[in-house]
């Protein structure tokens, strides 16, 4: 059986029981910045936008840092 390189996964208790494991995890925002540094998809903004609109919780400084990591514009 081959190893996984990480875990999606976004919920923070399940994250710590997994880190707990050993697991080596990726939340889905991580997940998509690096689809954009790969050129896999050309803008995080609107998807960030519509994960807002969809009331999916991520703390909004953490999706600004990762829009500024990016050369995006930040969300207000």
């Amino acid at each position: 059986m081959s190893e996984l390189e990480r875990i999606l996964i976004d919920d923070k208790k399940a994250r710590n029981i997994a880190e707990n494991f050993g697991a080596k995890c990726i939340g889905t925002l991580g997940l998509l910045s690096i689809a954009k540094e790969k050129k896999l998809i050309s803008e995080l903004r609107p998807i960030f936008e519509e994960f807002i609109k969809n009331k999916r919780f991520y703390a909004l400084n953490l999706i600004n840092l990762i829009l500024e990591k990016n050369d995006e514009e930040r969300i207000s």
